[in-house]
């Protein structure tokens, strides 16, 4: 994610040269995509640049102690966004649904729950969970962490196209 297509496209490069993201795709996002795809009754496709390309459907986030993201809806930034504004791909996405999935590795020594800010709920990701909600939608945060383990979760946006017959996981 972010707002430069070239650094965006540079960190996919790097990324498709590790042993342990193959591995990663396999043993997490083959399951978890399956499940999505199994749940909602749809096939779930990865989105492809204009180029042809494979885009990412997950990515491994560490959070070291002192992180935190502050309140936001993943609304507030798709304009910003390079998949949701079109700039990498040509796909058009559902504005109503726009789920993030985050699955626990590691739990932070103290914090680093997600609060979903309408109802104040705090999320406490353990490790082995999967987590799936309305980030387009629900304002949410992730509280600060402290303490020497970071927090640790693999995770996405997964997304209905416009015709609401496909399903797409994207970072």
């Amino acid at each position: 994610m972010g707002t430069d297509p070239q650094r965006y496209l540079d960190h996919l490069q790097l990324r498709c040269k590790l042993a342990a993201v193959d591995q990663l795709e396999q043993l997490f996002f083959a399951p978890v995509a399956a499940l999505f795809s199994q749940h909602f009754g749809l096939p779930l496709d990865l989105l492809s640049s204009s180029d042809g390309s494979q885009l990412p459907g997950w990515a491994l986030r560490e959070m070291a102690s002192g992180g935190r993201i502050p309140e936001h809806c993943e609304q507030d930034w798709n304009p910003l966004n390079l998949i949701e504004n079109g700039t990498l791909c040509d796909v058009a996405l559902e504005p109503a649904f726009q789920l993030s999935f985050l699955y626990g590795v590691r739990s932070a020594t103290q914090g680093g729950e997600l609060q979903i800010s309408a109802d104040e709920t705090c999320v406490p990701l353990s490790p082995g969970e999967l987590l799936l909600f309305n980030a387009g939608c629900r304002r949410h945060q992730v509280l600060p962490t402290s303490g020497p383990e970071l927090r640790v979760v693999l995770g996405g946006f997964l997304r209905l196209n416009r015709s609401h017959t496909r399903l797409h996981c994207y970072v």
